[in-house]
């Protein structure tokens, strides 16, 4: 019968040591991916510093924790009476926030001292209404959106900024992509319900 002992050579190979170079690599690949993950973190951090002046404290506590998230698809009177859209819950939401939130989405050098409202009958136009129904943290919030000249600001201001270049076409194919699929699901949902209805009948 082999005893154990037999190959213990396997297991306690002099080769295999543990020098001080060994342990200093060890330690510096723990600094870097440590480092790496900091890096990480504070690159998509949402930098408010210069939101913050612009929608003010009311308004950065509304796009961080509202409760229900609105979009009305137009604003213009001739367009008559339009669904609104809820926007809570729906895949999306968390990056529409955090765009609307961040200093990175706007050309800061553009604010112009007018209100956004003024855009409403030259170009088509969206509206973000927010609110906090249960815990009432904020008075409710309306931003308007231009859809094809990328301003935004809130609705009784007098104050607008530019999305940059990137969110300037997104933001407003995200919006209208959401005004025009949730209609289309309310329709298949409507269907689906008559088709119980009339099969239970």
């Amino acid at each position: 019968m082999t005893s154990q002992d037999d190959h213990a050579d396997k297991y306690n190979d002099p080769r295999a040591q543990i020098t001080k170079r060994g342990l200093m690599l060890g330690g510096l690949v723990v600094v870097l991916g440590i480092g790496g993950a900091a890096l990480s973190i504070w690159a998509r951090r949402t930098h408010l510093e210069k939101t913050t002046p612009f929608w003010g404290p009311k308004v950065i506590e509304a796009l961080q924790l509202a409760e229900e998230f609105e979009l009305v698809p137009s604003l213009a009177a001739a367009d008559g009476e339009v669904e609104n859209v809820r926007l809570s819950g729906m895949p999306g939401l968390g990056h529409l926030r955090h765009t609307l939130l961040d200093d990175r989405s706007y050309l800061w050098d553009s604010v112009l001292e007018q209100p956004i409202s003024d855009r409403i009958e030259s170009e088509p136009c969206m509206l973000l209404r927010l609110t906090d129904p249960t815990a009432k943290r904020f008075p409710e919030t309306r931003i308007v959106i231009a859809l094809d000249s990328g301003w935004v600001g809130l609705e009784d201001e007098n104050q607008q900024v530019q999305l940059s270049e990137r969110f300037r076409e997104a933001l407003p194919t995200y919006l209208k992509r959401v005004a025009n699929y949730e209609p289309l699901r309310s329709e298949v949902r409507e269907r689906a319900k008559q088709r119980e209805e009339a099969a239970t009948e």
